[in-house]
């Protein structure tokens, strides 16, 4: 009965990361799950290995399908002519270096203030328009593909990559 509790909670605690992450910002953790998985370790008596491993089982199978289903995606996208091969592949292979850098720079982001957060969100939004317009990549075709996650996202109340305001520039 545990295990199953435990599995639930797992998934409903990693698909509710966000609204988790508010509520155990006076953790001294960087992982907003952990302040979580404590309190499953200590409310059930449970290993505190085996509750971390369904939270980060559960973790890498959303994010296996996420992947999959972005891949998916752009390779809608080459068969529509939206974009060709070629640049789905250098398109993953930007969206790989941005999570890596994401989840680098993930703590330094937390230490700035609004305005330099904003200002560094900024840059890293007209480095990936140059880098898109290298490439012959039109971001407003995209439709969100880089958007979301972390600081570096262009996630909801933010415009999209190649939007400004209610203009949209195109990046041909």
């Amino acid at each position: 009965m545990a295990a199953a509790a435990i599995a639930s909670i797992g998934s409903v605690g990693a698909i509710g990361l966000q609204a988790v992450h508010a509520a155990s910002d006076t953790s001294t953790s960087t992982d907003p799950m952990s302040s979580l998985v404590d309190k499953l370790v200590s409310k059930f008596h449970l290993n505190k290995a085996d509750v971390q491993k369904v939270f980060d089982d559960s973790h890498s199978e959303m994010e296996a399908k996420h992947e999959a289903n972005q891949s998916a995606r752009l390779q809608k996208l080459v068969d529509e002519g939206t974009i060709t091969a070629e640049q789905k592949t250098k398109i993953e292979a930007k969206l790989k270096e941005l999570k890596t850098a994401r989840e680098a720079n993930k703590d330094s982001m937390q230490n700035l203030s609004k305005t330099e957060r904003k200002a560094k969100m900024d840059a890293e939004r007209t480095a990936l328009e140059t880098w898109a317009k290298d490439n012959g990549i039109n971001l407003t075709k995209l439709q969100g593909v880089f958007r979301g996650g972390g600081y570096g996202g262009f996630g909801p109340g933010r415009p999209r990559v190649g939007q400004t305001g209610s203009s949209t520039t195109t990046t041909n």
